[in-house]
């Protein structure tokens, strides 16, 4: 039981915004920005702004394009809300299997 506890706990928290997060999506939604713009306009280090980028694009709230500007770097947006939104909801439907599968597995 313990075990299934803990499978759940990781899948929520797989969902699961910092407030740097939520700033940062919605900064994406008014621009598109680099890393280091994204860190200059909310006041965070370029290093927590990575790590939050990547955390939005594996919940898919997020896309990067490729630039070229004499150096190559990533230009990162926000999906439109809605998208984001059906997006989220795909990936909790996934979670939600997942989950289901490896609960049984442990019954």
């Amino acid at each position: 039981m313990e075990e299934l506890l803990e499978a759940l706990t990781n899948t929520l928290e797989k969902f699961e915004l910092t407030s740097s997060e939520i700033k940062i999506y919605s900064l994406l939604l008014k621009e598109q920005l680099t890393p280091r713009q994204i860190s200059k306009k909310l006041d965070l280090s370029e290093r927590i702004v990575r790590e939050r980028l990547k955390h939005l694009l594996e919940l898919g709230l997020v896309e990067k394009e490729l630039i070229n500007r004499g150096w190559l770097g990533y230009l990162y947006k926000a999906k439109a809300p809605k998208e984001a939104l059906n997006t989220l909801l795909s990936k909790m439907k996934e979670f939600i299997k997942s989950f289901e599968k490896e609960a049984n597995e442990m019954l």
